[in-house]
């Protein structure tokens, strides 16, 4: 059996690392989907997707998840939300169930015959990426809600500059 999660992880979070764990306990396998891979150095998508994928992969690496179980790998948006399913299906995978805590989701697969999981979340107020890149731009704790790892690369890449700057600028390029 094969579970599928999907986010943005802007940052890869200590709550993303447990639905990963949670999912593995239920399936052989999760393909780890981000999305809106298209979108970068926005104040709400910061990070590049291979910059996401790479979080993902050397936090995976020093937990103690097995790599081998893991497929990791991003997805544009589709912007005809009528159709997503049909373009999930045809870019990941087969995968059996999705878990999502997203309404929205769970709405759109709602006739699919696709089991969707409800995960339980770790504290979310907590393992919020909007709220953890609040604390990069203010020397907040944010270094304990996410894996060593990708504390280490956001330092690594001067995260909290490009961060600061992202949310200081009057360019506000279109989102989504």
């Amino acid at each position: 059996m094969r579970g599928l999660m999907m986010g943005r992880f802007q940052p890869f979070h200590l709550g993303h690392l447990d639905l990963i764990k949670q999912i593995l306990k239920d399936c052989d396998e999760v393909i780890i989907v981000v999305t809106s891979s298209q979108f970068n150095y926005l104040e709400k998508d910061p990070f590049t997707a291979g910059e996401r994928i790479e979080m993902i992969h050397d936090s995976v690496m020093e937990s103690d998840v097995d790599l081998n179980r893991c497929i990791i790998l991003s997805l544009e948006n589709q912007f005809n939300v009528a159709t997503w399913l049909s373009y999930l299906k045809s870019m990941v995978p087969h995968f059996d169930r999705v878990y999502s805590g997203n309404d929205y989701v769970k709405m759109l697969l709602a006739d699919s015959g696709i089991e969707v999981v409800t995960p339980e979340f770790l504290d979310r107020s907590q393992f919020n990426a909007t709220n953890i890149r609040s604390m990069i731009i203010c020397n907040g704790p944010w270094e304990k809600t996410v894996p060593p790892t990708v504390f280490q690369f956001i330092k690594k890449i001067n995260g909290k500059n490009r961060l600061q700057i992202i949310n200081k600028s009057d360019t506000k390029p279109t989102e989504h």
